[in-house]
């Protein structure tokens, strides 16, 4: 069945109680700079990361906008 875990042990040897509370230092996690939060959080959720703002130009076009040309002028 698959609601039933089967245990083979062997990960026991390799997690003990001394590895499981190590920590990594922040300074060496390597993460993104399209995956932090904006570090100018005033427009917008502070909780979006970079990649999913400049998501949300692409998502309505906005990032063409300066290709597109009036092609006549009223006057």
């Amino acid at each position: 069945m698959d609601s039933n875990v089967a245990r083979n042990g062997r990960l026991i040897d390799i997690v003990d109680s001394s590895w499981r509370e190590e920590k990594l230092p922040d300074e060496h996690i390597a993460v993104p700079a399209a995956e932090l939060p904006d570090p100018e959080p005033d427009n917008g959720n502070p909780q979006e990361t970079l990649r999913e703002q400049e998501q949300k130009w692409t998502d309505l076009a906005l990032n063409k906008i300066h290709r597109i040309t009036p092609s006549t002028v009223a006057s």
